[in-house]
């Protein structure tokens, strides 16, 4: 392992840089939120004059408050909430009762704090929180109102252990347990609404405030609804995109202006790890139901489509392309919902028991990049419930939503994070390793690799942490490592044939910016790619020198099974080879098109995360060269093994699958015998350092 040590000016020099950049955006996300309210303000007066009810009033406000932004046509869309199972279908009972092999102790979120944005404060003195004191800590103003929606949200992630029995209509019992993902957690809560903080005299913006907050993990259960809504006209579908003599265009899966901030944000602090859900929007819309549609006429008054008029197809109506803007940014983790696994004591045996939930709106994005990213239970699900009030109250209820599958994954992150401190103490799961460890941990679900409902699978909490400790004794690769530009970043392992060898990278692109008047026609399904950086993931069998390429949708036919190509719009790469040769050496191989740039257009190396299982040993991080033939033999041993043809001066260490380390010594022959008789039966890791390489081989102790 290397041991990078940065001097003290150099990190003042980093952390300068990070806040030179925040500053800039705060005056970025200042300049939008005054815009959009002269916006607003233009708007309100032309639709409905100066003459105003105080109902009216009230109603606009309520509205200002959740303004996220403005279409090409300059019509203002809106933020919105997006609605124990779910902690054995998802693996985590695992985490919290210390069962998984390599790891010490319980992981019930202890020493992690958790941020939370949504429609307002949580119940902190709802009973589900009192196991311990301050848990949840409101960063609003006292007089704003509890959220029902906030205290549930909150405790999906964060409730205490509490059974509890609920008495059907039909005389029947229902048993369900409320207790959270990270029972002994902390919170910050802080509303998605724009609003005034205790201590500012001006509101802030959602973006403002996750800047303020500096969050290293964050729940958004929130987002817009960019195609057919059932919020505007009660009882009726409104049409929020463009219609005019049977045209019509929508922004669903379009990336734009909130997508840029998010991506912005992360950029800038690659330490936050930000999930959001997808959004509930999916098959909303009149066609083939008796609801009324209505759309919005020039005047900005919503109008009855009549019975001649063609209109625009429901939400996702080839199943596909009804996630709003805000939830397609590229370094978010984007969660959408699946119904609750029932059967085989509510765990996961395949890709079958995974059914999508009919609401949870599904990708991709309009260029073919992979959304949602993952997906877990959300439907019929049991949470703390208030009081819209500033009183509260300890209610409980039962919901549905991608707004519940999303702090399931984020409390789930947020264990990893306690298994990788306890691991790596001095290290961080940053948002691309989150997002590489979520990925390439998943249960598979729909369709063969990537697809538009399920993203890249169903959460496995499980798999996580196993990886975790994989990661700990040396028998994977999970690495945070940098690419310059025009290089090519080798590794050459040896496949055990035993499972797929299998590959994901993920990095932290930079923001796409949004040109400025833009028309319906210019954003409506634009397929041109969104990425900055366009990193290329490979694998080559370097005996048939045949080339294995990434996942990647097709942009206009997203329903079929994804293939395996160059992928140009994802910042996510996974290449699988389901049956490699045992043996057998595969070169892996990451490079990039272009230039590589950061966020002010300037060329610049790109980071990323790595995570490599399915092989027995790396042969090197370079090309092999002089290091090709080393080797450790016997593999199987009762006491002796012997490291052969290693360069002169060479460095080995031995651990155990804990990581711990056990030996360590110079190499100073062709042949250097270790002894491993006073070890007990077991696997253990020799890691071998040459001036140019770093190999892992691993060894059965009889």
């Amino acid at each position: 392992m290397k041991k990078i040590f940065i001097s003290i000016s150099i990190l003042a020099a980093f952390f300068t840089f990070a806040q030179n950049h925040d500053d800039a955006l705060i005056k970025e996300f200042e300049k939008q939120r005054l815009e959009n309210n002269e916006k607003y303000e233009t708007y309100i007066s032309k639709r409905y004059g100066l003459n105003r009810s105080p109902e009216m009033i009230k109603e606009i406000e309520e509205q200002r408050s959740k303004l996220a932004g403005f279409t090409p046509g300059g019509k203002p869309y809106f933020l919105q909430n997006q609605d124990m199972d779910q902690i054995k279908n998802s693996n985590s009972d695992f985490l919290q009762n210390g069962t998984v092999n390599g790891l010490t102790g319980s992981f019930n979120g202890e020493n992690i704090k958790f941020t939370v944005f949504d429609g307002g404060r949580a119940f902190a003195g709802h009973v589900l929180f009192n196991n311990a004191p301050n848990r949840v800590t409101n960063k609003e103003a006292a007089t704003m109102n509890y959220s029902d929606h906030a205290t549930a949200v909150t405790s999906f992630i964060g409730s205490k252990d509490y059974p509890f029995t609920f008495q059907l209509n039909n005389g029947g019992t229902h048993p369900v347990n409320f207790k959270g993902i990270a029972p002994n957690a902390t919170f910050d809560n802080y509303t998605f609404n724009n609003s005034t903080l205790p201590g500012n005299t001006t509101e802030s913006n959602v973006f403002q405030k996750i800047l303020t907050a500096a969050p290293k993990i964050s729940n958004h259960s929130y987002g817009t609804n960019m195609g057919w809504t059932d919020t505007v006209v009660p009882g009726a579908y409104f049409w929020t995109g463009y219609y005019n003599a049977g045209t019509s265009y929508d922004i669903q899966g379009t990336y734009f202006i909130n997508d840029q901030n998010y991506d912005q944000i992360v950029y800038n602090n690659p330490s936050y790890v930000i999930v959001k859900s997808a959004g509930n929007s999916f098959g909303m819309g009149p066609n083939g139901n008796s609801v009324p549609g209505y759309y919005e006429d020039a005047s900005g008054n919503p109008v009855q489509f009549s019975a001649t008029d063609v209109l625009p197809p429901n939400n996702c109506s080839q199943g596909y392309d009804c996630i709003g803007t805000g939830s397609l940014a590229k370094n978010l983790i984007i969660v959408g919902a699946t119904d609750i696994i029932t059967t085989n004591d509510k765990r996961y045996t395949a890709a079958a028991d995974v059914i999508h939930s009919e609401y949870s709106s599904a990708g991709p994005r309009d260029d073919g990049g992979i959304k949602p990213d993952i997906t877990t239970t959300g439907t019929e699900v049991a949470h703390a419930s208030t009081n819209e009030d500033t009183t509260g109250s300890n209610s409980i209820s039962v919901g549905s939503g991608t707004s519940y599958s999303a702090p399931i994954v984020t409390g789930i992150i947020g264990l990893w994070m306690q298994i990788y401190k306890q691991l790596f103490p001095t290290l961080e799961l940053n948002a691309a390793s989150a997002k590489v460890l979520t990925i390439h941990s998943a249960s598979e679900a729909g369709n063969i690799g990537p697809d538009p409902w399920h993203g890249w699978g169903y959460i496995n909490a499980k798999k996580g942490a196993e990886l975790l400790v994989g990661k700990s004794n040396n028998s994977i690769i999970f690495n945070d490592e940098t690419l310059n530009n025009a290089a090519t970043n080798r590794k050459t392992v040896q496949a055990s044939g035993t499972e797929p060898l299998k590959v994901t990278i993920s990095w932290i692109d930079p923001a796409y910016i949004i040109p400025q008047n833009l028309t319906w026609q210019d954003v409506h399904n634009n397929r041109a790619s969104k990425l900055v950086n366009d990193l290329d993931l490979r694998i080559i069998d370097t005996q048939t020198n045949t080339i294995y390429y990434p996942w990647k949708l097709d942009a206009n036919n997203p329903m079929f099974p994804a293939s395996k190509a160059d992928n140009q719009v994802d910042n996510v790469e996974q290449v699988v080879i389901d049956n490699p040769v045992a043996g057998r050496n595969y070169r892996i191989e990451i490079t990039n098109k272009g230039t590589l740039r950061n966020s002010t257009g300037g060329n610049a190396p790109q980071n990323y995360s790595i995570l490599v299982t399915g092989y027995t040993s790396v042969l090197g991080t370079q090309e092999a060269g002089s290091v090709r033939e080393l080797a450790i033999a016997p593999s199987v041993t009762k006491d002796i093994v012997n490291i052969l043809k290693a360069p002169k001066k060479s460095t080995f260490t031995i651990y155990d699958l804990s990581g711990k380390k056990l030996q360590n010594g110079t190499i100073n022959s062709e042949k250097e015998t270790i002894d491993l008789s006073s070890y007990t039966k077991g696997i253990y890791i020799i890691e071998i350092k040459t001036n140019k390489d770093v190999i892992s081989k691993k060894v059965i102790k009889e």
